[in-house]
């Protein structure tokens, strides 16, 4: 069995983690990343994944020395949110922050997101990466975690599990999670209106959840329809023809008949959240932290920012000589991401409950809700600061996550 150590052990390999990498890069912290997707296993296909990138996101993914913007990315430049049948909406336009980019985010395909991230990585001199396999078997010492594969065996002062929520880590290690299934899954797909609608993102609330469009490259949308599990088996098993009469029927109504569809894929709707004790060597990112409703896309733009995070607390660290497991670097970094995490939480799983409920005073409700909000410019500026991730709390604040015009907060 090969033995192999380090300062910082990184599962996974997908954006969160690698982003991780790339916001050490300038550190003297031996990395070493380990893939624990399944060997014999068949990788997804991620060409019809796509990852809303909040303007936050952009910017500090640029500082972190990935070209920018990213291939075929799609601006959002508007985000209508609306409620089938009743009127009343929201619109969340650009020109709200002042931005320089004239954009809220932009929608970029996950495998392009992935492979940018690679590029710089190829300047990260003190990174190591390896392709293990799902781990097998853990120990804490007092000074490092030890993590066992059948022909591997890692010793690091610290792991961090970036790995998507995938690995049967959180058993191995006993975590606390909280967490529930929401009874829905989620349809995706690419499609294409009938007339081109650049730039302009549409969340819109059924009875069953949120059906967003997200627009990409040549005029096309990719959408997350939200369903219970029988409805969903059901559409999915559509003919094109029959899918999209049937998206038809739910689309809001500001947006033109949608034509064309691509492949669907399926997946279930549920969120968790996981708690490492900070005596255990182990700092918790992205999905395997916490698993959000996609409702806004909050998902990676949240790994992103615990990753840059944990990056500057372990480069501070560093230069100090300390220990990058120690507990009390593990305690700062849990109270630092506390509140940004609990907000977007509160925000995405409130929204979800909110606007699902068919009660027609409920729905009333919200409609004088929308209006009132979309004639508030103060409160329309307040969201789209917000989403677009670049007004985030103050006790989230590290010097290290200042982005133009707002600091990551």
């Amino acid at each position: 069995m090969r033995t192999l150590t380090a300062d910082l052990a990184i599962l996974g390999n997908g954006p969160v983690a690698r982003s991780l990498v790339l916001a050490l890069a300038d550190s003297p912290l031996r990395v070493l990343m380990l893939d624990t997707y399944p060997l014999a296993q068949a990788r997804p296909r991620l060409t019809e994944r796509t990852i809303a990138l909040a303007l936050g996101s952009h910017r500090l993914l640029r500082r972190l020395g990935v070209a920018m913007p990213l291939a075929d990315a799609a601006a959002i430049r508007t985000v209508q949110i609306t409620q089938q049948g009743i009127s009343g909406r929201v619109l969340l336009e650009h020109s709200l922050l002042h931005a320089p980019e004239q954009r809220l985010g932009e929608v970029v395909g996950l495998e392009i997101l992935t492979d940018a991230l690679a590029m710089p990585l190829a300047t990260c001199r003190t990174l190591q990466q390896e392709s293990p396999g799902p781990l097998q078997a853990l120990q804490w010492f007092p000074d490092r975690v030890q993590l066992d594969w059948p022909d591997l065996r890692v010793e690091a002062a610290l792991t961090v599990v970036a790995d998507g929520g995938h690995s049967d880590l959180a058993r191995l290690a006993g975590l606390r999670r909280m967490g529930w299934d929401h009874n829905r899954h989620a349809i995706i797909a690419t499609v294409t209106p009938q007339q081109p609608l650049p730039g302009i993102a549409f969340e819109h609330f059924l009875e069953s959840g949120p059906l967003a469009f997200l627009p990409i490259g040549k005029d096309q949308f990719s959408i997350v329809w939200s369903l219970r599990p029988g409805d969903a088996s059901r559409i999915l098993d559509l003919s094109d023809a029959d899918f999209l009469e049937a998206l038809n029927r739910q689309r809001p109504s500001s947006l033109p008949p949608l034509v064309t569809t691509g492949p669907r894929s399926v997946y279930p709707l549920f969120f968790q959240r996981f708690w490492a004790d900070p005596g255990q060597r182990l700092a918790l990112a992205g999905n395997a932290a916490q698993t959000l409703h996609p409702l806004a896309g909050q998902g990676y733009n949240l790994g992103l920012r615990d990753v840059l995070t944990l990056g500057a607390l372990l480069r501070e660290a560093a230069e100090r000589g300390d220990d990058p497991g120690s507990r009390s670097l593990l305690a700062d970094y849990s109270r630092t991401r506390r509140r940004d995490r609990l907000e977007t939480i509160a925000f995405t799983e409130t929204m979800n409950r909110l606007f699902s409920s068919p009660r027609l005073p409920l729905r009333l409700a919200r409609a004088a809700a929308l209006t009132l909000l979309d004639q508030t410019s103060l409160g329309k500026r307040e969201l789209a600061a917000r989403l677009a991730g670049i007004h985030l709390p103050v006790q989230s604040a590290i010097p290290d996550l200042v982005t133009d015009g707002y600091h990551v907060r």
